[in-house]
């Protein structure tokens, strides 16, 4: 039976076709990994339990390397906080954990920080990290 002999059939099937790329369009524009600045990265520590942030710079190649990692765990994890912020645009937060090197992947736990990883390291390395942190 053909679609176009059922005007009902029809309508349900473009109700749901609009719906599944509404849903498509709508995962697409989640952000997994949330930019962070002066505004608001305490707030983003206070409402997170664990948190990982990734401090980069647009000039890092190794950050640029290491940026698609840290989008596949935010999608992986999505009871962990992910947060990147340019060190370069926030110098205050930068220095206010000693970062020296980029990439510099700073975990927190209740707001403090429990652990980092200089340099573009594998996803194996992080996870291990944050799994650790998890008590997984």
């Amino acid at each position: 039976m053909s679609s176009e002999n059922d005007p009902e059939l029809e309508a349900l099937l473009r109700k749901k076709i609009k719906q599944m790329m509404s849903e498509a369009k709508d995962m697409e524009q989640k952000e997994f990994v949330q930019h962070l600045d002066s505004n608001n990265f305490d707030d983003f520590l206070r409402k997170n339990k664990v948190a990982i942030v990734d401090f980069w710079a647009e000039w890092c190649a190794p950050c640029l390397i290491l940026a698609p990692i840290i989008e596949d765990l935010a999608k992986d994890y999505p009871s962990v906080g992910f947060g990147k912020l340019n060190s370069d645009e926030n110098q205050d937060i930068a220095s206010r954990y000693g970062v020296m090197s980029l990439p510099t992947v700073i975990f927190f736990k209740d707001g403090e920080p429990v652990d980092e990883v200089i340099g573009a390291v594998p996803r194996e390395e992080l996870e291990l990290r944050l799994k650790s942190l998890l008590g997984d």
